[in-house]
């Protein structure tokens, strides 16, 4: 298990869910710096006060760029260049795509895609003198298969995933890595406390979407991603793509599986 003291790991979505998971570890376990992106003052003053001096609280909302970029840079002026960082600020937004209005959509979108996007662009100039510099892209399995319910969400994690193939793309000659995880259900409020929903409409049968909605894993505490995460940073090359649900990765293999199967069929090889 890796540590360096020294380091600085800068993570959006840092006081809910899985971020605040992965901030409590890479300070309480590591030992690390972690600037803590979040909006809410509160939330960073209770984080401050539990997790002590190590934790550098930036008070931003991930949609205002310009706010963030500057509060980023404070932050970084109390606790040095940044070498890793965490995208794990969004939420989800439920309904169908007909029901959903464009600004429903727009909105899902914004937080999600372009958050990460305000969150890693100002970073970039430090990370390119950083040793080893990674960046770790928090998708969903929702980025790589489709259930009823979720389009909005899983339209911002489809993005969430070209994102990250094009960092890579873009990066490799800088030595920044970049990759992407793939949570599975855990007990983060992601479903109820955080998401938002809009009813549906009398042309469906709720009762059926929602039945068909639950992917059926079982939902674990945000603890039991730890190991994935950690394995995102320890590897000597990071991991392109890592869920963090064993059957879920078996689905997405299979549906990989039939996806080339059907481009071959339909193209004609």
């Amino acid at each position: 298990m890796e540590q360096n003291a020294n380091r600085t790991w800068v993570v959006s979505g840092c006081s809910s869910g899985l971020g605040r998971c992965w901030t409590r570890s890479i300070i309480e376990d590591r030992q690390e710096r972690v600037i803590g992106i979040t909006r809410s003052h509160e939330a960073a003053e209770t984080m401050r006060a539990s997790l002590g001096e190590r934790f550098i609280p930036c008070v931003a909302d991930v949609r205002d760029a310009e706010e963030l970029a500057a509060r980023l840079a404070e932050a970084q002026r109390l606790a040095g260049r940044p070498s890793r960082v965490v995208t794990a600020a969004g939420y989800a937004q439920f309904g169908t795509l007909e029901d959903l209005s464009n600004e429903q959509i727009r909105a899902q979108f914004i937080t999600n895609v372009e958050g990460t996007l305000n969150v890693i662009r100002p970073l970039l100039p430090e990370l390119r003198k950083a040793d080893d510099a990674r960046i770790l892209l928090v998708s969903s399995m929702s980025g790589v298969s489709c259930w009823p319910l979720l389009g909005a969400y899983q339209i911002s994690k489809h993005g969430i995933e070209a994102v990250c193939s094009t960092l890579r793309e873009e990066l490799t000659d800088c030595g920044i890595q970049v990759g992407c995880l793939h949570p599975g259900p855990h007990k983060t409020g992601w479903a109820d406390t955080y998401a938002q929903r809009q009813p549906v409409s009398a042309s469906y049968s709720a009762e059926d979407l929602l039945r068909r909605a639950s992917c059926g894993y079982p939902v674990q505490p945000p603890e039991a991603s730890l190991p994935y995460f950690w394995r995102m940073f320890d590897a000597s090359i990071m991991p392109r793509h890592l869920a963090t649900n064993a059957e879920f990765a078996e689905r997405a293999r299979r549906e990989a599986a039939q996806s080339m199967a059907d481009w071959e069929a339909d193209n004609g090889a």
